[in-house]
């Protein structure tokens, strides 16, 4: 591939990220009034067990970007607050699953719907055409994504 095609994709993300903090990425950091006021890894992390069911830790640390030893930490937290179970595996022992409790599922229904509202309220005057372009983007750059993790060729531990 193309030397300069991957350095113009890699400083387009470099000025991506910061646009997308500092137009959707805030709603995330509002207070919502919902309580308990959770931190920021906190909602991550009830947000990524909510998508997928239930994840094991290491799987949760990686998809948060979060060290064995903070996760364990706020693992903790979600269990102290009644958000979030831990299980064991019936077939493995050593493996353990984290999966949300109702109280949890409450919570994220009330923050998602907070959510929700400053999201629409940010992209009410945006162009329907622009909106649709921008779907279809995200969603071929999920697909180059999970395309490449896919090959193994990934480092990111």
């Amino acid at each position: 591939m193309e030397k300069t095609m991957l350095k113009e994709l890699f400083n387009s993300l470099f000025e991506f990220m910061p646009l997308y903090h500092q137009t959707i990425g805030c709603i995330y950091h509002k207070d919502y009034g919902i309580e308990p006021n959770l931190n920021k890894s906190q909602q991550k992390a009830l947000f990524i067990i909510k998508k997928k069911g239930r994840i094991i830790p290491s799987s949760l640390g990686k998809a948060i970007d979060m060290q064995k030893g903070s996760l364990t930490t706020l693992i903790d937290s979600l269990v102290e607050y009644g958000f979030v179970k831990r299980e064991g595996d019936s077939e493995d022992r050593r493996k353990q699953w984290i999966f949300l409790t109702s109280q949890g599922e409450e919570y994220i229904s009330k923050l998602m719907s907070s959510y929700q509202n400053e999201f629409e309220r940010i992209f009410e005057k945006a162009d329907s055409q622009d909106i649709l372009k921008m779907i279809e983007s995200i969603e071929f750059v999920k697909e180059v994504l999970k395309n490449i993790k896919e090959t193994g060729v990934i480092t990111c531990k």
